[in-house]
């Protein structure tokens, strides 16, 4: 899903595990998808799958 986000959403976004890829576009004065505040964003292909999978180790 496609959002205009601010940086610091982007970015917390990210640490939840979220996958956040910047789509196109310069850096201009958005409104956030996340906070709501009017801040400088672009827009951000977000995707629910976490960025890296930890393989689990079974055990024996």
């Amino acid at each position: 899903m496609k959002k205009l986000l601010c940086k610091p959403c982007a970015v917390a976004l990210e640490d939840r595990g979220k996958t956040v890829k910047p789509a196109a576009g310069r850096c201009e004065k958005i409104t956030c998808a996340e906070c709501g505040r009017r801040r400088f964003g672009i827009l951000y292909d977000v995707t629910g799958w976490p960025t890296r999978r930890k393989k689990e180790d079974k055990p024996k």
